[in-house]
């Protein structure tokens, strides 16, 4: 695991979202409904939050969008982990 995953997990569990790393689907069979619900409501706010911070995407095709705004939710949640970790 690199610093980069590390940071993100972190980050992921003080939001209390998935890890992005881990089988998503798996993880959420395990869960009962309502903490499932919950956390894909976190997951999409996050995804809300890096639409609204990065939306200078136009001419990008949808398929690039939702991977760049993908990719801005990872990156803010290794910040936050980041943010966390240096706290300590």
């Amino acid at each position: 695991m690199d610093k980069f995953e590390m940071f993100e997990n972190f980050g992921a569990l003080e939001d209390g979202v998935l890890l992005p790393t881990c089988n998503v689907d798996e993880q959420l069979a395990k869960m009962s409904a309502e903490e499932a619900r919950r956390a894909k409501r976190k997951w999409r706010k996050l995804m809300r939050k890096a639409k609204k911070h990065h939306d200078n995407l136009e001419g990008w095709d949808d398929a690039e969008q939702k991977r760049a705004h993908r990719y801005y939710a990872r990156m803010m949640l290794r910040e936050k982990g980041k943010r966390t970790l240096s706290a300590s």
